[in-house]
């Protein structure tokens, strides 16, 4: 891109309500384009400004360095170099040169444009404590403003909590413990009160230039940050939303400021409403008036640099001309939309025994919106009652976890659950029946619309009634012809939109839908047509929530995927895992990322090997239908284990946000090649001649048995219930290092493990030193511990000992969440880092399509091993080749905390 080109783009910008608009095609074209907007708005001040001086604020993190970079080539834009003042806006209290700082990671821009650092650049002196740090920084900001009299050009991002610079919700209350309270920053007298939410004056007794923050959201907890009143005088404001995350974070923060403006949870709603002055600035450079700028009454010194959706602008235009209807809803939560969660398959096992006691243990724990509908589709013809008492049992269970409840409020619980459940008969492929859903679904949810808007006009006329979904008051319904009465006797003109009565009154209430499709693979496809075609959502957002498998090998993958993005983005597809909504799974990154000593050893120089292992005792008895097609391999390793082995194995990303976690995962999977039939052994089972038979045990899975006993499977299937294989990882640090996977059915013990073996000391002369190991215990129980050698009490021998680092003794009674919850918490709130991508999916299948062709191409025969016993002999010969065994004991800790099974047969549907 050159200037001109730039010039003619520019004219584009679209104004509105304050805020310039640059949309941008794609990354690369955001890049240029965001790095010539900034070099001309630096050209621009200098013409302006007397002297010459422009002072720019810089933000760190990774969506601005192409950015700067960009900026470094640009030569058709002169600037005076000279004259450029900068200012690090935010700071990670870690030294200058540390991979987290971020001076160390744009430090390439003041090289490249020849700024003398000393003169040209202000900047926090990490080296100095924090209290230090912070009261010089203040007085190196307070010199700069009265040197130069202003500040011209800030460059801002926005964090998934809404946070700007190192500002984060609730910014008053965060700088005020931080810089008031505990460490007595600022020797000011204590200010009279905190209110963190709803007050936004508090903000104007906060004077100073620069502040110390703390956050738990990332590794770096300690910040340095310049204070939101600096930013808000900055005459250009430029923030740099480079994907479709940041921009549906944005609108959503119009969204809820209009509901309520929040200054403390919304920081960038600040800026904006500080930012119309009667400064104007063509960015042409030139007076003609053919400006396609809405509004043009005053120029907008905040601009948004847009990457991800075409027309976002026209997106943001019709969130103004709702605001009225909007700023009509609020609650405690900030909840406002109607959540609607369909549930296709809702009469299979995932849907009962998974799915709907999730929503429960949300819904009992305020966890989502309080305007809800769960909306159960399926071909079982039965009314609501019926099938709602087949799900009952499973949702009393959830109960149990709640010791200190009355047996009234979960009486009230459930019958509030079951006001907001609904059930839908009709068939999956069937255009006609989605035209059927379609009328219902929009009739309940209006319905749900104008309760909402009469329980509005009502408290607005002056009564403290309030109609809304709360348990207690589920008995209220709009159907109650004397209430409704009621509701328009109240909803005056005064009080209401004109034509609120109207029949064909378009509610300005935000609907979003999650779509969780518990069903084969086979019928996503016409499931998510026959949605797209008859019941699209028109009102807002539209979740799709997938379940494993997707494909059974790389082309049935592609195929499969290539017909989903057909009819809905890549944004709204959530694919589950299930093992990422595991607790443990979750505290993996966190677990290595925030302790030095393994974030230090995870590489080829200390670990010797990876051994993961995922074994059932349950044989496929009763679900060889499910299982005979796909076989173990696809099962569990493929994924499961995969993405395992990428939460332990992976870089550490700049940041934990969605995209840059799923960038890390990606890299490791890349960097996997695809796995040798000679690293690899097959087995399934059969029946045990020898086996001690549980005489309490119902189940038919856990009962002796061969795998050719099911009715369901083929007698001449040669379908692996086993397998081990080897794996490389070709990268840096874990090149050479051999990655085993171990898993199967019918086997001796329930486990999911995974061991980190170090080498042992070079030169050391003790045949019975065993290697140390780093043990993460997933399933049944969740344990963390070190293998380690001492020297025994009173001899000189060594012996293998166990470092317990467990902590369910402190938090055993802590309500920890299912996988299930978990997940469906995630794609409500829109975190998609939980969840798989698209690319994951591609690699995974890379990397075992090969053997599975191979497999099935030569008939290869799995060897057989008894039901109940640790797998085929053979499996020991190879994995000694990479693994010390020692003294490999099981771990058995005093506190546990049980972790919930996956039942692959759960995916039946009626």
């Amino acid at each position: 891109m050159d200037y001109e080109n730039f010039v003619k783009s520019a004219e584009e910008i679209n104004n509105l309500h304050n805020v310039n608009y640059l949309e941008t095609k794609d990354l690369n074209d955001f890049n240029w384009k965001a790095a010539y907007y900034i070099c001309k708005e630096i050209y621009d001040k200098q013409q302006i400004n007397k002297d010459g001086y422009v002072v720019i604020g810089l933000s760190g993190g990774r969506t601005p360095i192409d950015v700067y970079k960009n900026m470094c080539l640009i030569k058709d834009i002169k600037i005076d170099k000279s004259k450029l003042i900068f200012f690090i806006i935010d700071e990670r209290y870690k030294s200058d040169d540390h991979k987290f700082s971020n001076y160390n990671n744009i430090k390439f821009l003041f090289h490249n444009l020849n700024i003398n650092e000393k003169e040209q650049l202000y900047k926090p002196d990490t080296t100095k404590s924090i209290v230090d740090c912070i009261l010089d920084y203040n007085d190196k900001i307070k010199i700069m403003i009265e040197k130069y009299k202003k500040v011209d050009i800030a460059i801002l991002g926005m964090g998934s909590d809404f946070h700007i610079a190192s500002l984060f919700p609730n910014i008053f209350y965060n700088i005020y413990m931080n810089n008031y309270q505990n460490n007595y920053i600022y020797n000011e007298k204590t200010l009279d009160f905190i209110n963190n939410d709803q007050d936004n004056d508090n903000l104007k007794y906060l004077k100073e230039y620069v502040y110390f923050t703390t956050t738990n959201q990332f590794d770096v907890r300690k910040r340095i940050t310049v204070s939101l009143n600096l930013l808000a005088n900055v005459s250009s404001k430029i923030f740099l939303l480079n994907s479709k995350d940041k921009l549906d974070l944005w609108k959503n923060m119009l969204i809820k400021s209009y509901i309520e403006v929040n200054y403390n949870l919304y920081p960038a709603t600040y800026l904006i409403d500080t930012s119309c002055t009667n400064e104007n600035v063509n960015i042409n450079n030139n007076n003609n008036n053919n400006n396609k700028n809405k509004n043009n009454y005053c120029y907008s010194n905040t601009t948004v640099i847009s990457c991800g959706y075409e027309n976002y602008t026209k997106s943001i235009e019709e969130i103004y001309d709702s605001k009225y209807a909007l700023s009509l809803y609020s609650n405690s939560l900030n909840k406002e939309e109607l959540l609607t969660i369909i549930i296709f398959g809702c009469s299979g096992d995932l849907a009962k025994k998974k799915i709907y006691p999730a929503l429960f243990k949300l819904f009992c724990n305020n966890s989502l919106p309080k305007d809800l509908l769960i909306i159960g589709f399926a071909r079982t013809v039965q009314d609501f009652d019926t099938f709602f008492d087949k799900i009952v049992i499973y949702l009393k269970r959830c109960l149990l976890c709640y010791e200190d409840w009355s047996i009234s409020k979960k009486k009230d619980l459930l019958n509030g659950f079951k006001n907001r459940c609904r059930y839908f008969v009709g068939n999956y492929s069937s255009s006609e029946s989605f035209e059927n859903f379609n009328k219902y679904l929009t009739t309940i949810e209006e319905e749900e619309a104008k309760k909402k808007y009469y329980a509005t006009c009502y408290k607005m006329n002056g009564s403290d009634y309030n109609i809304s979904n709360n348990v207690a008051e589920d008995n209220i319904s709009i159907d109650d012809e004397n209430k409704t009465n009621e509701y328009f006797q109240m909803c005056t003109p005064k009080n209401c939109p004109d034509n609120v009565f109207s029949s064909n009154y378009n509610f300005p209430y935000v609907i979003n839908r999650m779509l969780y499709l518990a069903l084969p693979p086979h019928i996503f496809v016409s499931t998510l047509k026959n949605y797209k075609k008859n019941c699209l959502n028109s009102k807002g957002t539209d979740k799709i929530l997938l379940e494993k498998p997707f494909g059974n090998d790389l082309d049935s993958f592609k195929m499969l995927s290539k017909q989903i993005l057909e009819n809905f983005n890549e944004q709204q597809i959530y694919r589950i895992d299930h093992y990422l909504g595991k607790d443990m799974v979750s505290g993996l990154l966190k677990l290595k990322f925030t302790n030095t000593f393994l974030l230090s050893l995870m590489n080829r120089h200390f670990i010797k090997c990876i051994k993961i292992t995922l074994k059932e005792t349950k044989g496929v008895y009763g679900r060889g239908q499910y299982f005979d097609p796909y076989g173990i391999i696809r099962d569990v390793m493929q994924n499961h284990m995969l993405q395992l082995l990428t939460l332990i194995t992976m870089e550490d990303p700049i940041d934990l946000n969605d995209e840059s976690v799923k960038n890390e995962k990606i890299k490791i999977l890349k960097s996997i090649p695809s796995i040798k039939l000679e690293d690899t052994i097959i087995g399934q089972y059969e029946k045990a001649e020898n086996f001690k038979e549980d005489e309490n045990n119902d189940d038919e899975s856990k009962k002796n048995h061969s795998y050719h006993d099911d009715p369901h499977i083929d007698k001449n299937s040669i379908t692996p219930t086993f397998c081990t294989c080897i794996l490389y990882i070709n990268s840096i640090n874990w090149y050479g290092v051999p990655i085993i996977f171990k898993s199967g059915k019918g086997l001796n013990k329930d486990i999911c493990e995974i061991r980190i073996q170090f080498h042992n000391i070079m030169g050391s002369s003790d045949e019975n030193m065993n290697n140390n190991e780093f043990v993460i215990i997933l399933q049944p129980v969740e344990a963390i511990y070190l293998k380690m050698m001492i020297k025994k009490t009173g001899c000189e021998e060594m012996e293998e000992v166990q470092l317990n680092l467990t902590v369910n003794e402190k938090n055993k009674k802590i309500n920890v969440p299912e996988a299930y919850e978990t997940l469906l918490l995630e794609c409500f709130k829109g975190h998609k880092k939980k969840f798989i991508s698209d690319e994951e999916l591609y690699e995974s299948w890379r990397i075992f399509t090969p053997l599975l062709k191979e497999l099935q191409e030569k008939q290869v025969k799995p060897l057989k091993y008894s039901f109940g016993s640790s797998g085929p002999k053979e499996v020991f010969g190879l994995v000694k080749k990479y693994y010390n065994y020692g003294k490999n004991y099981t771990h058995r800790p005093e506190f546990v905390r049980k972790s919930s099974f996956y039942e692959d047969d759960l995916l039946d549907i009626n």
